[in-house]
């Protein structure tokens, strides 16, 4: 976990994430972000899934690829609603507080969405989002490193990143609600409404 300077940008990098899946799951990937130093804006992102010979890339303004084909954001008017959509959960086991809002949040969602999933790559639920296998991945005290190169990418294919305030998500943000092309902002919002009520949202 690694973050590099390079005169005006910055480039917060995981080689190897998640490495306890590599041991025999293909749910690990390198992940590579670029951050403007002066504006903290990102300015490109390739996350690379070496089992599963998947790499999704974007650059500001340019779009979002998966092996060098444009992801196309899908073209309906309609959001997908939650009960019709796949979400994957963070289960941040460093801190037990963080361990506790997960799961407040797995119960919350556990029959308010078509299927619930808890991959521990954050880089990769969030490239799956990006190509909208994944409607929605949430989860808490993120790092840089975790989510720099998805959030350009999520934002290039047309999702949505946010914080638990519901503000667009920062290279500092550490508590994320990132929608798919199909589900945008109105996704994310629905799901702090329901974490709200859960009182999964605050940890220590």
């Amino acid at each position: 976990k690694l973050v590099s300077h390079h005169h005006d940008v910055i480039t917060p990098r995981q080689p190897f994430a998640y490495s306890t899946n590599s041991t025999g799951l293909p749910l690990f990937c390198a992940s590579i972000g670029v951050v403007d130093l002066k504006t903290r804006s990102i300015l490109a992102g390739v996350i690379h899934n070496p089992v599963l010979n998947e790499t999704s890339s974007a650059i500001q303004g340019k779009g979002a690829y998966l092996n060098g084909k444009l992801l196309l954001p899908k073209t309906t008017e309609s959001v997908i609603p939650l009960s019709q959509s796949m979400v994957n959960v963070g289960f941040p086991v460093v801190k037990e507080s963080t361990l506790r809002a997960s799961s407040k949040a797995v119960s919350a969602l556990a029959t308010r969405v078509r299927g619930l999933r808890m991959i521990a790559c954050a880089s990769q639920a969030m490239a799956w989002v990006a190509h909208d296998k994944f409607q929605v991945y949430t989860s808490w005290d993120l790092n840089a490193w975790d989510v720099a190169a998805g959030i350009v990418i999520v934002r290039e294919a047309g999702g949505s990143v946010m914080d638990f305030d519901g503000k667009p998500a920062k290279i500092s943000s550490r508590d994320l609600i990132i929608t798919s092309p199909s589900g945008r902002e109105e996704l994310g919002n629905e799901l702090r409404d329901i974490f709200k009520s859960a009182e999964c949202m605050e940890y220590d």
